[in-house]
């Protein structure tokens, strides 16, 4: 009997790609935080726990994955879709505290949330917290497990939930995008996709591109390897620093590519001169979402990528950037599951060594980094948000002082790279901080005006909305004081002036005076923002 859930095939849809690493992976930690991501959606509306709860329903009744559980029938992991599922909502009055209490609240209950594991073979694996606040604030904490859940999938169910709780308060039917195809139909055609032809053509790629690589890094460790990997795990974060962050845009148009590559490039540079070596491997996590179908899911779908860059010859910080951004292009076309990656292309390696890479950099511009990590699944992986910046560490390998040093290397090495490009690497590295009389004072941070009619006409908008004035493009909405609904009037008023469809999701992905008025623009001349 064909089942509904799932159309397009008999029987349960197989797991995807990303469902069945995470799956296998969960298995090898037995940590439940390792698999499990806590977002937070701040409300402002005249609204009541319960409208916050249909919402929930709403969104589980339009996405399979928050229906859906993993079981393996027959020695096949498959997808159990459920028609309908009870939303797993908790109501939390912090309405009676300060704002100093409630902070501190909301921090126990995300911690709360992400501990507690989730039983894979039982839907839906996601739970929620509706938290009042009091004078209309609520926020929605949303925990979810990986193989339901990612990134993207954060942007589309706050989008969503904004839409949703606006039309509940003007009294309207919310207006929500189009799902093309449900999840399941996705796990098939992209199981369909990898035909024996096309696993050739990738096989030949890949193994071209991997030839010869190192079986392990060559970064000194504090500590032996073990024969057996723990997975247990700690971090270092710090404040990306101000003059990083306010160069960090005007220095990536200059190089011609995105600030997400300058990161990477700085990481590289570290991590070369850390190990000596010119050939630089990293794990690199991909959106998964190339179709047009899957950009409005709710899911997982990422997957990932091994990036391989040489830093032979001593470039300069402008070459070595080219490099970077041209082995991302080299591979983007050439996306594979990783888990099949690793049956093509994988050697023998030493005992408790991941395979094909153990090093790792993943970039979440909007994200926040949430509680402290307590596993790794690599030796290091440096994560950066557009405030914060953290290294994970493997805590059998490396000790906490040791990790604290090359965070703040990193940090000082990526200063000096953006500020002097065309520096080669071996005279790039990390000076410590000056002290003492001869120490300089931090540059001051120089404000970006609204410099084009666009940019000039965001910032008039905002101003009406915010009730403040914008006098840096790079400033973030919602840190200006902004929140979800005054972005959705924000947006109404802008697309239409401008005859433009500019997605919430878009926008909460850059939510600047440049990036509003730079997909504006694309979405005048018919490209997709």
């Amino acid at each position: 009997m064909r089942d509904r859930s799932a159309p397009g095939g008999d029987g349960p849809p197989p797991a995807s790609f990303a469902q069945e690493r995470a799956w296998f992976a969960a298995r090898l930690t037995h940590d439940p935080p390792t698999y499990c991501v806590v977002d937070e959606f701040p409300m402002h509306a005249d609204l009541v726990a319960g409208d916050l709860v249909a919402a929930l329903a709403l969104l589980a009744a339009r996405h399979e994955s928050l229906r859906t559980g993993l079981r393996v029938v027959d020695g096949r992991l498959t997808q159990d879709v459920r028609a309908r599922v009870e939303p797993p909502v908790e109501h939390v009055d912090l309405s009676g505290l300060g704002p100093a209490e409630q902070a501190e609240r909301i921090g126990e209950l995300r911690a709360a949330m992400a501990r507690r594991p989730f039983d894979l073979e039982r839907p839906p694996l996601w739970r929620a917290a509706v938290l009042e606040l009091g004078e209309g604030a609520w926020s929605v904490l949303l925990a979810a497990h990986h193989a339901v859940y990612d990134t993207a999938s954060s942007f589309n169910v706050r989008a969503e939930l904004t839409e949703i709780c606006a039309a509940r308060q003007e009294g309207r039917e919310p207006d929500l995008p189009d799902l093309p195809c449900g999840y399941g139909e996705h796990a098939r055609r992209e199981r369909a996709r990898l035909t024996p032809a096309r696993r050739a053509e990738l096989a030949a790629h890949w193994r071209a591109r991997l030839a010869g690589l190192p079986p392990v890094h060559s970064v000194p460790l504090d500590h032996p390897r073990p024969a057996a990997r723990t997975f247990r795990g700690a971090e270092v974060r710090a404040a990306l620093p101000e003059n990083v962050r306010a160069r960090l845009a005007d220095a990536a148009r200059w190089h011609g590519t995105r600030p997400v590559v300058l990161l990477l490039a700085g990481y590289v540079a570290l991590l070369h001169h850390r190990s000596g070596s010119d050939d630089v491997v990293l794990g690199l996590p991909v959106a998964g979402r190339a179709e047009a179908a899957t950009l409005p899911m709710v899911g997982a779908l990422v997957n990932m990528r091994v990036l391989r860059v040489s830093v032979a010859g001593d470039p300069d910080v402008t070459a070595l950037v080219a490099r970077v951004a041209a082995a991302l292009e080299a591979d983007e076309d050439h996306d594979i599951p990783f888990q099949t990656l690793v049956e093509l292309v994988a050697g023998p390696r030493p005992p408790g060594v991941p395979p094909l890479y153990q090093l790792a950099f993943n970039h979440d511009p909007g994200g926040v980094l949430g509680a402290p990590a307590s596993s790794c699944e690599e030796d290091l992986l440096l994560d950066v948000t557009d405030e914060l910046v953290r290294i994970v560490y493997d805590v059998a390998l490396f000790d906490r002082a040791t990790v604290e040093a090359l965070l703040a290397d990193y940090l000082r090495l990526l200063a000096a790279a953006l500020e002097a490009p065309e520096t080669r690497l071996s005279q790039l590295v990390p000076a410590r901080a000056a002290t003492g009389a001869g120490a300089r004072d931090p540059e001051p941070v120089v404000a970006t005006a609204p410099a084009t009619a666009c940019e000039r006409e965001v910032a008039a908008v905002w101003r009406d909305v915010l009730g403040t004035e914008v006098t840096d493009v790079h400033q973030d909405f919602f840190g200006l004081g902004g929140h979800s609904l005054q972005a959705l009037k924000m947006l109404a008023t802008l697309t239409a002036a401008h005859r433009a469809e500019v997605s919430l999701r878009t926008f909460f992905a850059d939510p600047t005076v440049a990036g509003l008025a730079t997909a504006l623009l694309r979405d005048q001349r018919g490209g997709t923002a």
